[in-house]
């Protein structure tokens, strides 16, 4: 009877232990994403990568000095859908994330993105329907990040009527998935400009997420899905401002 009971006990003990065991494994995910839901997660919105002088560029060895800046200082560059599915909940974040975005599709997007593969990091494309960019243009980008809608004539879309709105989204959308093969969910407001009417439209035209101009980083829990924040890139900014902007701007 000792001995059965001996072996009763252990056994109790052991069913104890993997009960125990497949509870905090089970609560490792959840708890995964919740820490995440806390990350702030810099966007930084570029332009134009030139030598026009204008404020809302940046040089090819700003941009170059940028990147290195990341790499030096442990730095991830995420997708926009990496971000996104950490917004949802899906899914949980690398280490000091950062979202490198483009906007405009000017021709400067090539050298953005030739840059940026020098790092090997992501690059993120707001592209419009007049952009100077070919189809073939497009695509390379596409397959070296994602490009996503921007309206068909870069137009703001405050003052213009909801019909007018749903026109401007949705045949950029169509371009671009035409172009890319793949989905274009996710809109960059020209110029940060938008409504609860604008919104409705991305809506319907199967945008689930926008974005704006200005701000500061954004934190996984207070997201706005159709106004997430970014942080404007500039000619005037040094490298202590670019880590500052990064780091708790």
């Amino acid at each position: 009877m000792g001995m059965v009971g001996g072996w009763r006990g252990a056994r109790s003990v052991v069913c104890v232990l993997v009960l125990l065991l497949v509870h905090v494994w089970d609560a490792l995910p959840a708890r995964a994403i919740e820490e995440s839901a806390n990350i702030r997660v810099p966007i930084l919105a570029y332009h134009n990568v030139d030598y026009s002088g204008s404020a809302f560029s940046v040089t090819p060895e700003q941009l170059d000095e940028q990147c290195r800046w990341l790499i030096d200082n442990g730095y991830t560059t995420i997708s926009l859908w990496q971000f996104w599915d950490a917004v949802m909940g899906y899914g949980t974040l690398p280490p000091n994330p950062v979202v490198l975005t483009n906007d405009d599709g000017w021709l400067s997007a090539m050298t953005f993105a030739e840059i940026l593969g020098w790092y090997g990091l992501v690059g993120n494309y707001f592209i419009n329907n007049v952009s100077p960019l070919t189809p073939d243009e497009i695509l390379y980008l596409a397959q070296r990040g994602t490009v996503q809608a921007h309206t068909a004539s870069h137009a703001s879309l405050l003052g213009v009527d909801y019909a007018g709105q749903l026109a401007e989204i949705t045949e950029n959308v169509i371009y671009l998935e035409q172009i890319t093969g793949q989905p274009v969910q996710f809109i960059s407001w020209p110029n940060g400009d938008t409504d609860a009417s604008a919104v409705e439209a991305a809506a319907a035209a199967g945008i689930v997420g926008g974005f704006g101009l200005g701000g500061t980083g954004c934190f996984l829990q207070s997201v706005d899905p159709y106004y997430v924040t970014r942080i404007m890139m500039v000619l005037s900014d040094d490298l202590d401002t670019f880590a500052a902007k990064v780091s708790w701007w």
